[in-house]
């Protein structure tokens, strides 16, 4: 179980160790898409991307790259299409880097596990890779959404993305025209969520990484290939099943698992310390006809409805098939669920515009990265070496960067409108000026201009912020004059 601790700390960083360990963490991001990347343009790309992925950022190419310091959007969008590496080398690294990042704490008994659990991005209209109305957990009801399915490693000091897939409905596995259009590539065959999981899981533990139990929620609790896969692979685990699963008890007797209430035996635990305070339940354990696995049953009494929820628990020999070493791990799946809050409050993950299958699943990689670079600063900060040292001046370190003064036309802001064509095929002015100001746009530039008159922005960075404005006014012209010059040729034929 976790310890309390009731001393307090007085450790202290200061904002240059901070600044230390953003260096660091750079260095160490550099050499990580130095394993997988050839040009240095596509390193010193995916570097400022993860870089630009914050809570204030959309994650788009647009707002990326203006986050990045770059003239425009195109290197982003490259390092998502045209760049040539791959996203399942970097996603083959993410295990090794984790395992360094998140380290043993040498005091806690359970050991670092694996959480699977699947998330859902919402997406707007058919064409994006996977995408289709499903079930999505992050608002209970049927949306139009791409799914995925996540495995997070789980220690005592803290969680971390390490595997995932995107789940292909049957619609699109079953469609090649679709495929194609998405970049899907050719071999890959449809899949359930169970079938993903137990993927990952063996890739993770074949390839290296130590875990010891892993915790799942009903999706994959009630796959018996994905606990036989489990088992096969020597991990302890406790998933969630629902209350109608069928188990067997003493005697060969099959049973509902909600029918093993009225035998069970109820004490006060707790799952482990939250936000609020320990995670107290009463909870129960009772024996199956296999001796090493058990039923585990919570209960909620302050809950109106569904007091109740039951897990199925496995612990291989050598390992404590315990009430209470049950009940840590089953506490421990939670965490996986502050890894989606963190890529996606933190680092805008399911705010991509990406459409094509390997552009989603490259910023999905890039994101993981970008979570890793976090939990490799936080455990810098906390005292733990887990970052290499800033490399040298001169030596792999990015050039310093001035500001280009600003010029009298980089403060202007355009106020009229663009024209629009007079017939259908009439090709777009190479000058087309911007759009009219949207609402949006005047509010975004009225924050800049108050932040000048106040001194916090200086005027060279004003002047970049405003030609970035500028840049998406006349990208929406150039769109608008095309979309109206194709309705009317449509219209005269």
């Amino acid at each position: 179980m976790e310890k309390q601790n009731n001393e307090a700390t007085a450790a202290v960083a200061s904002i240059e160790d901070a600044a230390d360990c953003d260096e660091r963490a750079d260095a160490l991001v550099r050499d990580v898409l130095g394993r997988v990347m050839r040009r240095r343009g596509t390193i010193a790309a995916g570097a400022d991307y993860i870089r630009a992925l914050a809570r204030d950022v959309r994650a788009n190419c647009w707002e990326l790259a203006q986050k990045a310091g770059h003239e425009g959007p195109h290197r982003m969008q490259a390092l998502l299409s045209r760049h040539k590496w791959r996203w399942e080398e970097l996603r083959e690294l993410l295990p090794g880097l984790a395992q360094e990042v998140l380290r043993d704490d040498p005091g806690d008994e359970t050991g670092p596990g694996l959480a699977f659990d699947e998330t859902a991005d919402l997406r707007k209209g058919a064409s994006t890779a996977c995408v289709a109305p499903q079930h999505a957990g992050v608002t209970g009801k049927v949306e139009n959404c791409v799914t995925w399915v996540f495995a997070a490693l789980v220690t005592a000091l803290g969680q971390a993305w390490v595997d995932f897939d995107v789940y292909m409905p049957d619609c699109w596995a079953k469609d090649p025209g679709r495929r194609g259009k998405a970049r899907i590539p050719q071999g890959l065959a449809f899949a359930t969520k169970p079938e993903l999981a137990m993927a990952q899981a063996r890739r993770l533990v074949r390839g290296g990484l130590r875990v010891l139990w892993a915790a799942a929620d009903e999706v994959h609790g009630r796959s018996s290939d994905f606990r036989a896969t489990l088992r096969l692979l020597g991990l302890a685990y406790v998933v969630i099943i629902p209350c109608d699963y069928k188990i067997t008890v003493a005697k060969n007797t099959v049973i509902r698992a909600d029918e093993a209430i009225s035998d069970a035996v109820f004490e006060q635990r707790s799952a482990g310390n939250g936000a609020k305070g320990p995670r107290y339940a009463r909870w129960a354990m009772l024996a199956t006809a296999d001796p090493r696995e058990f039923l585990l049953i919570r209960r909620l009494p302050d809950r109106g409805k569904n007091q109740y929820a039951f897990y199925l628990c496995y612990a291989p020999e050598g390992r404590p098939a315990t009430i209470t070493y049950f009940i840590t791990i089953a506490g421990r799946r939670w965490p996986v669920e502050i890894t989606f809050k963190t890529g996606k409050d933190a680092l805008g993950w399911d705010q991509s515009q990406a459409r094509t299958y390997h552009a989603l699943c490259r910023h999905t990689a890039l994101t993981a990265l970008a979570q890793l670079r976090t939990a490799a600063i936080q455990a810098a900060l906390a005292g733990a070496g887990v970052l290499p040292a800033a490399p040298p001046a001169g030596r792999n370190a990015p050039a310093a960067v001035s500001e280009p003064a600003a010029s009298a036309a980089d403060l202007q802001i355009y106020t009229g409108t663009a024209p629009l064509p007079a017939r259908g095929g009439q090709p777009c002015p190479p000058g087309i000026p911007p759009v009219r100001l949207s609402a949006p746009e005047t509010a975004r530039i009225d924050r800049l201009a108050r932040d000048w008159k106040a001194g916090l922005t200086s005027l060279a960075r004003l002047a970049f912020c405003l030609r970035w404005s500028a840049w998406r006014r006349r990208h929406q012209a150039r769109a608008r004059w095309h979309h109206y010059s194709t309705r009317l040729a449509a219209l005269v034929t």
